[in-house]
């Protein structure tokens, strides 16, 4: 299972990713500075660091309202969602496209054609991914935190 979950007062994002845990910490938050950290509040690019290597950068989530695009930078590759008007919302990884269904209700599902491959559930500042492959593991990972910049995204415009 893979759990992300904001801790909006320490500014930070909390990823359980299987049995590793990640911390996506906005850019902003590295630079010092009364205004970067102001920035940092507002952010929507997240640097994310595995416990393992807590001072290493091991990727990058970035999530665009204006295009309702989230974007994974994980080494040289790059993953980004498109979205339609009234269509779900796809990816490419690894080749293959991925269909995300949401519902109103916050659930949604990972299709890999009509196959699901994941179910997830987005919560009060949280995303909660199930029922996936070992081998999507990593890639849910980043797609969970990309979810929650999203919802604190959406809040502070509202």
């Amino acid at each position: 299972m893979i759990q992300a979950t904001a801790r909006v007062l320490k500014n930070i994002i909390e990823v359980q990713v299987g049995d590793d845990a990640w911390v996506g910490r906005p850019r902003e938050a590295t630079e010092a500075g009364l205004v970067r950290r102001i920035a940092a509040l507002f952010s929507t690019d997240y640097l994310v660091y595995r416990a393992a290597k807590p001072n290493e950068v091991h990727s990058t989530v970035t999530y665009h309202a204006k295009t309702d695009e989230i974007r994974i930078q994980l080494g040289e590759e790059l993953w980004r969602t498109r979205s339609s008007a009234f269509g779900p919302l796809t990816i490419d990884y690894g080749g293959v496209q991925y269909t995300i269904n949401e519902r109103l209700t916050g659930r949604f599902a990972v299709l890999r054609g009509a196959e699901p491959v994941g179910v997830g559930q987005l919560g009060f500042r949280s995303c909660t991914i199930r029922d996936y492959p070992a081998d999507l593991e990593v890639f849910f990972g980043h797609l969970a935190l990309g979810y929650v910049i999203r919802t604190l995204t959406w809040e502070g415009l509202g």
